[in-house]
């Protein structure tokens, strides 16, 4: 199977890529262009590559790092990943198109399942649902995978941003019962790899699929675990003061679902992936982090 994947410069590509290298798997690479993801470059990338299968990374970074939703950037998203999938859909190519916890208005208490009512929580939910359902009307041979907190050791991202206060020594202001799970990218880049794979022995598991780094938790809980590797790792020379606001009052998080838990069980059942605990992975995030 010939596999095109598009956003290989990005963190989430390039774990990808260093997975399937240590498998012995080529995969087809395409970074970002200069002049950035135009709508024309999709027919050119299907015309010239002629590929059995697209994984779109092409805007993991907008929006999964940085959760940009200004109506220009959302635009030329929507125009892009369009085109991608009228071509796809025209050549027979299966499209794997990452989606996200903000297709939930965050309202349930529970973890979400693939069966619950898509209810978008902003804008950027918004453009995802709008492309999951364009994807399945438009497109038979395809795949959607939903994730919750990605988290990567590239500058600008939460992650980075949040040690990058506590070293600073700065009071963090962090949003009451925030709850998702925070699913590092190395894990991520495991699950898109396991689900490659099974559509490489042509497995019909065509479909809409979550995941989430096990367990759930807030994203106090989380920055909790988070000051204490540091202080371990000596980072840091005691605990950070942070102030606890309701989720609502936080600007930083709008337009985000207040619970941005995702069950995993169908990605499990179908495709035999376990979800890992995302505190055993937190240290290796730290690393890259760092280094």
């Amino acid at each position: 199977m010939r596999v095109l994947v598009l956003g290989a410069e990005n963190a989430l590509g390039q774990a990808l890529l260093a997975q399937a290298a240590l498998e012995f798997i080529q995969l087809e690479a395409v970074e970002r262009p200069e002049q950035g993801w135009q709508p024309e470059m999709a027919d050119q990338l299907l015309g010239g590559a002629k590929p059995d299968l697209v994984l779109n990374l092409a805007f993991y970074r907008e929006q999964f790092q940085l959760g940009i939703q200004d109506p220009d950037t959302l635009q030329a998203q929507r125009q892009f990943d369009e085109r991608l999938i009228e071509g796809c859909a025209a050549a027979g190519s299966t499209l794997i198109m990452l989606s996200s916890a903000r297709v939930f208005d965050g309202t349930r208490t529970a973890a979400y399942t693939e069966k619950d009512e898509e209810r978008p929580a902003g804008p950027l939910g918004q453009l995802h649902w709008e492309l999951e359902r364009s994807l399945r009307t438009r497109c038979q041979r395809h795949v959607v995978l939903r994730f919750s907190w990605l988290l990567d050791s590239a500058a600008g991202g939460p992650l980075a941003q949040i040690v990058s206060a506590m070293e600073q020594g700065a009071t963090l202001t962090l949003p009451e019962e925030w709850r998702g799970n925070p699913t590092p990218v190395a894990d991520a880049a495991r699950v898109i790899l396991s689900v490659l794979k099974q559509l490489d022995c042509a497995a019909p598991v065509f479909g809409t699929y979550q995941y989430g780094s096990a367990e759930a938790t807030t994203w106090i809980a989380f920055v909790q675990c988070v000051m204490q590797e540091l202080i371990g790792r000596g980072q840091l020379a005691g605990d950070v003061a942070f102030q606890a606001v309701p989720f609502a009052e936080l600007p930083a998080v709008a337009g985000r679902p207040q619970n941005a838990a995702l069950s995993s069980r169908k990605l499990m059942m179908v495709f035999g992936i376990k979800p890992r605990s995302w505190r055993s992975q937190l240290p290796q995030l730290l690393d890259e982090l760092s280094s």
